[in-house]
């Protein structure tokens, strides 16, 4: 148990460091913000015209810790709670239904997986940055696994505090149990109906033409339709690991694995049905197709009983086991489709064949698993993750990321490590296998304290903008292509227009005209799809002197602030950093002041 504790710290160390106020992150803190200064960030047009921030409670819980310890040290503290909280939920979901040994397998397999889904990956079960997501999924989990051990009201109201935090995300746990407690589902989900015909901005019925195209173009993981080989070849393993669990697991396991099956596919079938085929808006922004998180956390779970089950179960077993390992190790491309359905086939068909046959097709299986892991090893030399990581961090820890974060090689070690403790030399190996992963763990400590402690926005960093704040009237727009999120944390002044803001275009038809109308308007310096296209680039802009001279001309927006000497005299200018290569932050005036 030690060894595998060990094992999941030290693969959590390196697979789910923390990140910053990245991504969706920076949403959630301008939400948090605008708590604190309604006054001027409340008009960012993000906001002004509605979000998602109407249907969550988080953000007034971000905000009060943000204004207690700062919003960069809230940020961390919370995602790592949240992270604790979800694997904390998940080791109480499959200890419900599994011996302590086995929820413990479990929980390392979740972390070792990247657990993603969606398009392109957009998603993923343990997050790195800030967002309610993680702590809706730990609430909802452990509700489930109230539900599982006939605590129903009380798993209700889990699932019920979840919906409050991230209603997306708990919509899983709710139709999750409906399978396992009909009746109190069905009042969970009329108490969800009866909230959303009470919102006063609840929008029914379907998107029209325009709004339609918009959130097509800006968000096209929306619609299933889009989705590639590799998006669904993630829904295939999981499916094809419930799927085995159903028929070798039993009672409160097997009843997970179906909640879990028929939620995943059930939301799908929903997503085809009432967003891609109906258009329909409100299911569109509750995007059932997200439910498939809960069919990968449970998956991941009860992965190491399903295998063992398996293996111990003759040939035909083993060949069941090891074409489901191969689907793992392959994990989201065209081969893992072919051996998740491999693994199906086999569990259907290898007990109606002859012994000879069987052990033939057994062979075959451990082929295809010797493939996927030579194929696994040669795609991450390949591929190296290291070459994408902070050059800040050292090369034998990129090195070792690199290795770890698809999950194949802390799912080796954790085979290993239980066929260890059934040798006879079992006691002369583990005490030095703890020792090594001791000192592994010990050496990965600095770097992962750095990570997690490392502040983007200290207070030091904001007070240098102080006079700038004091230049720029509260609720005047700024323009700040290369940081956006800067606008937020250092100015406290709404953006004009990022690719971050458009995000969120599902959510309010009034916002995303208005930001079509603006990605318009800096049409003749900047291309429109930059804002509203998909796969426009980063969310941190790099534009051409021209470019930065064109939008400001144009006096869309009233302030510009950017690293490029535009040839004019700016109305203030700030010296980045002590380095020779660095360049001064430079705020310029694009429209007269008012009055």
């Amino acid at each position: 148990m030690v060894l595998v504790l060990l094992l999941c710290v030290i693969t959590w160390m390196l697979s789910h460091g923390y990140m910053g106020i990245f991504h969706d992150a920076g949403l959630y803190t301008l939400q948090a913000l605008a708590r604190l200064n309604p006054t001027s960030l409340g008009q960012d047009v993000f906001l002004h015209f509605g979000s998602q921030d109407r249907f969550t409670l988080f953000s007034p819980l971000y905000a009060a810790a943000s204004r207690l310890i700062g919003v960069d040290t809230a940020a961390a503290v919370l995602t790592f709670t949240f992270q604790v909280g979800l694997l904390l939920g998940a080791w109480l979901l499959a200890r419900s239904v599994v011996p302590a040994r086995m929820a413990l397998y479990g929980v390392a397999v979740l972390i070792a997986i990247p657990g993603d889904y969606g398009t392109d990956r957009i998603f993923t079960s343990i997050e790195q940055f800030l967002t309610p997501r993680m702590a809706a999924e730990a609430l909802a989990l452990v509700g489930l696994a109230a539900a599982l051990r006939a605590r129903t009201w009380l798993g209700l109201a889990l699932l019920g505090l979840a919906a409050l935090l991230h209603p997306i995300m708990a919509a899983a746990g709710l139709a999750a149990l409906l399978f396992i407690r009909p009746r109190a589902a069905l009042v969970g989900m009329a108490a969800l109906a009866t909230a959303a015909f009470a919102m006063a901005h609840a929008v029914w019925g379907r998107f029209d033409p325009a709004w339609l195209h918009l959130v097509m173009d800006r968000s096209p993981y929306l619609f299933i339709r889009n989705w590639r080989l590799d998006d669904w070849a993630r829904v295939a393993v999981t499916a094809a690991t419930l799927t085995a669990g159903l028929a070798a697991l039993s009672n409160g396991a097997r009843k997970l694995c179906g909640a879990a099956l028929l939620t995943m596919l059930g939301g799908l079938a929903l997503t085809f049905i009432a967003c891609d085929g109906l258009n329909l808006i409100l299911f569109t922004q509750l995007q059932p197709w997200r439910w498939q998180w809960l069919g990968t956390v449970s998956a991941a779970l009860l992965l190491p009983t399903i295998l063992g089950l398996y293996w111990r179960a003759g040939v035909c077993g083993r060949t069941t086991a090891l074409l489901l390992a191969a689907a793992w190790v392959f994990s989201s491309n065209g081969f893992a489709v072919v051996a998740a359905a491999a693994a199906l086939g086999s569990l259907a068909w290898t007990t109606r064949l002859k012994p000879g046959e069987a052990r033939l097709v057994f062979w075959g299986a451990c082929g295809m698993l010797a493939i996927a892991i030579t194929w696994r090893f040669a795609s991450n030399l390949e591929f190296m993750e290291m070459h994408y990581l902070d050059p800040g961090i050292v090369r034998w820890i990129r090195r070792l990321i690199s290795f770890v974060h698809d999950g194949s090689v802390p799912m080796a070690i954790l085979l290993l490590v239980g066929w260890l403790a059934r040798t006879s030399r079992a006691g002369i190996i583990l005490p030095a296998s703890i020792a090594a992963l001791a000192l592994v763990g010990a050496a990965l400590l600095p770097q992962t304290w750095s990570t997690w402690t490392h502040r983007e926005f200290p207070p030091q960093r904001i007070a240098q903008f102080a006079a700038w704040r004091d230049l720029i009237p509260p609720g005047s727009e700024v323009f700040w292509p290369e940081a956006p999120l800067d606008a937020w944390l250092l100015l406290d002044r709404p953006s004009y227009l990022s690719v971050l803001q458009t995000s969120g275009l599902v959510f309010s038809r009034d916002s995303a005209i208005e930001l079509q109308r603006r990605a318009y308007a800096l049409g003749p310096a900047i291309a429109p799809q930059t804002f509203l296209g998909w796969g426009s680039g980063g969310t941190n802009l790099q534009l051409s002197l021209a470019q930065l001279r064109g939008v400001c001309q144009l006096g869309a927006f009233a302030y510009l602030v950017t690293t490029a000497d535009l040839g004019v005299a700016p109305v203030a200018e700030l010296a980045r950093d002590a380095s020779p290569a660095s360049h001064p932050q430079r705020l310029y005036r694009c429209s007269p002041p008012a009055g």
